[in-house]
């Protein structure tokens, strides 16, 4: 499979196990566009949506046996709200090896941050079974359900620009 493939069944994946380990109690879709970095919408099920996921998925370890992620965005345009997510997926087939769910405040401050063409990148290298900065934020995937609906419940109303998302849906 190809990088785009890849991604979207990361994407996919994480809608699958939210929906089934939530039992049904997260509503959790593809918005239609892909502009603003967001490639899933989340809420509890007959709510608003609440969270915006971006999420990072590789198939494999690099050569030092850690998972590695990057978010590209125009130099000084890096979200930082308590409701955008990343997610970062270890995919093995069609099961989720490893799972880190990030607030994006804190995914800002411990990630390596590159100058790159104009660009801010952010990266993340981080172990699926050592600990490390990233050790706090990964879960079991079966319970990702659950973590959601937590982040769900701490946050407050949606921002503006969730809103504007789900409204192009």
């Amino acid at each position: 499979m190809d990088k785009s493939q890849i991604g979207r069944a990361g994407e996919l994946a994480v809608e699958l196990y939210a929906l089934v380990t939530s039992g049904g109690d997260i509503d959790i879709y593809s918005p239609l566009v892909d502009d603003d970095h967001i490639d899933l919408v989340a809420g509890a099920r007959g709510g608003e949506p609440i969270l915006g996921i971006q999420v990072k998925t590789t198939p494999g370890l690099d050569r030092d046996g850690l998972v590695e992620a990057r978010a590209s965005y125009e130099a000084g345009k890096v979200r930082e709200d308590a409701n955008f997510l990343y997610a970062i997926v270890l995919l093995d087939g069609v099961r989720i090896e490893a799972l880190w769910i990030i607030p994006s405040p804190e995914l800002n401050h411990l990630a390596y941050r590159i100058a790159e063409h104009g660009r801010e990148v952010l990266e993340l290298r981080a172990s699926p079974s050592r600990d490390d900065s990233f050790s706090a934020f990964r879960i079991d995937p079966l319970q990702l359900g659950n973590s959601l609906l937590t982040f769900i419940g701490e946050s407050g109303p949606p921002p503006q620009w969730l809103r504007a998302l789900a409204e192009l849906g």
